[in-house]
């Protein structure tokens, strides 16, 4: 697995470059980015740049967030789609094949129209995506409080996101749209091992993991999160090992949202977070990967 680095961990605020540098100096073989910042960067200075930038410091630029705002009015998503083809190539040209975006389970609408509407746009955005071999990772939210009407729920743990995934895949004859696994929404959805062996393997797309504060599984609140192995109300162990028998192989993501990290100067946060995935990956027999 690829250790990768979160700005909501550590770096939040900084350039590409600055933050290329801080997943380098920590142990970080690749970062989550923003395909905008790096396309704005091209439009400034050059691809071949760019490219220099990730190339020369052995740092990936494994995941981007997808840039369509597909929550919103049509013209809206329609603005933000138009864009897409232009920014996935440049992520196919820094080689980089991976996109995610979450999934609010209620959005306070009525579930069928929120629905609805999102499986059309997500196929939508996958047919876009596919053209450039960008796969799209959907991630569902676990903690309760954002259940606001049991009835009225999309999807919010691993069968209701495999569901999604095969409503939207389906008919639209897909083959690039899977899941973002997060181990703290696994948690708080009352995930299990065998919910996460239940995913086939071309389905993941992308993982986090954390760590939780030690209170009821219920009462957890979604930016309140531990750097993982902090306090072990996550079985981090167990998730790493399922994710290794299955044979994931891709990045491994810390993120993180802890009060007393972001006190901290981005050099010490990334530290603190490297060393963090560097103890769960090594307890768990997991082998990181490192560019030379």
């Amino acid at each position: 697995m690829i250790p990768t680095l979160n700005a909501a961990t550590a770096g939040r605020g900084l350039a590409l470059p600055e933050f290329v540098q801080l997943a380098k100096k920590n142990g970080f073989s690749g970062i989550e980015f923003s395909i905008q910042e790096a396309n704005t960067l091209v439009q400034n200075s050059s691809f071949e740049a760019v490219a220099a930038l990730f190339e020369e410091a052995k740092v990936l630029p494994i995941v981007f967030g997808l840039p369509v705002e597909w929550r919103k009015d049509e013209d809206t998503f329609q603005v933000g789609l138009a864009e897409l083809p232009a920014l996935a190539k440049l992520a196919q040209d820094l080689d980089c094949s991976r996109c995610t975006t979450w999934v609010l389970p209620d959005s306070g609408e009525p579930v069928t129209e929120y629905a609805e509407r999102s499986i059309r746009r997500f196929q939508e955005i996958g047919r876009v995506l596919t053209e450039q071999g960008v796969r799209l990772g959907l991630e569902f939210l676990g903690p309760k409080h954002f259940r606001h009407n049991p009835e009225n729920v999309w999807f919010y743990d691993i069968p209701g996101a495999l569901q999604a995934v095969e409503q939207i895949v389906g008919p639209a004859q897909l083959e690039n749209v899977g899941l973002l696994i997060d181990s703290w929404h696994w948690y708080t959805s009352g995930g299990t091992p065998m919910d996460l062996a239940s995913i086939p393997i071309e389905l993941f797309v992308h993982v986090h993991i954390n760590d939780a504060p030690n209170v009821p599984r219920d009462e957890q609140v979604d930016q309140v999160r531990l750097l993982p192995g902090a306090s072990g109300v996550i079985d981090i162990t167990a998730f790493l090992k399922t994710l290794n028998a299955l044979g994931y192989d891709g990045p491994l993501a810390v993120e993180t949202f802890s009060e007393e990290l972001r006190a901290l100067s981005p050099d010490d946060a990334a530290a603190q977070a490297g060393a963090a995935v560097a103890q769960v990956m090594q307890q768990a027999g997991v082998v990181p990967v490192r560019l030379l």
